[in-house]
């Protein structure tokens, strides 16, 4: 590729500083000289959906946060057997540096734009950033505590509040600012057979489970995969957590 090309193809990419992903992401961390040096050498990259970015065991070209759209991180066993093990939103990073070997099957939900880093560059830019390093490490930890928060969701929880757990965390992570009695509005961006997956429950459970919380007046149907939330807070109380406290925190 020319410099020319080069140039045009980084004058194409939305500058860091503008991002409304850099408030969530781990850019997050970066002092505005960091930003620069982000911006030189990232890579912005679109996938269709239903794409498959990595599969378990492959090396990872490109790791990097994701700025729109949803990716799923599953297993599939020797048997055939094929489980979600959670979501990939907006601001969350897909792919870990120092350890460039998926343990996921990594696919896209919906179209997804990743602005992504060669493994080796991104890890340079750690050791050199320390803004950037400790964000890395908050974001690191905070997924720990939200995947060990998943494991009660699936262990304890009833199919009606594993999906109402689902919907308030989907929720919270599209509305930067949801106010008691306030209505949200949340795109769940995935099929009822993912859903299924993911909660480990079939698709006739999401159904019927989505169809009663509609019927209480939980959720407003706008679309298939879109939903109004009239009261977050009883979406809440309905997915088994209180509303001030639990694994959701407004």
């Amino acid at each position: 590729m020319s410099a020319d090309s080069k140039n045009q193809q980084y004058d194409a990419l939305p500058h860091c500083a503008d991002c409304m992903i850099r408030v969530t992401g781990v850019c997050s961390g970066a002092t505005a000289v960091d930003l620069r040096a982000l911006e030189q050498a990232k890579v912005y990259r679109r996938f269709g959906p239903g794409e498959t970015i990595a599969l378990a065991g492959s090396r990872m070209t490109h790791i990097g946060t994701v700025m729109s759209g949803v990716c799923t991180l599953a297993r599939t066993q020797g048997r055939g057997t094929r489980q979600i093990v959670g979501l990939l939103q907006p601001g969350d990073f897909l792919g870990r540096p120092w350890r460039t070997i998926s343990p996921f099957d990594v696919e896209t939900a919906t179209a997804v734009e990743l602005c992504g880093f060669r493994p080796a560059v991104f890890e340079g830019l750690l050791d050199r950033m320390d803004g950037l390093r400790r964000r890395m490490m908050e974001m690191m930890l905070d997924e720990l505590d939200a995947a060990r928060s998943w494991l009660t969701i699936l262990a304890r929880k009833t199919a009606r509040e594993k999906l109402a757990s689902l919907l308030v965390n989907m929720t919270l992570r599209q509305n930067t600012a949801p106010l008691r009695g306030k209505p949200c509005r949340v795109d769940i961006m995935l099929s009822r057979e993912q859903i299924a997956d993911l909660l480990s429950m079939t698709f006739e459970t999401v159904s019927r489970q989505l169809t009663s919380l509609a019927r209480e007046g939980l959720i407003l149907p706008v679309t298939r995969r879109v939903f109004d939330v009239p009261d977050l807070h009883a979406l809440m109380q309905a997915s088994g957590e209180d509303a001030d406290g639990g694994f959701f925190h407004v």
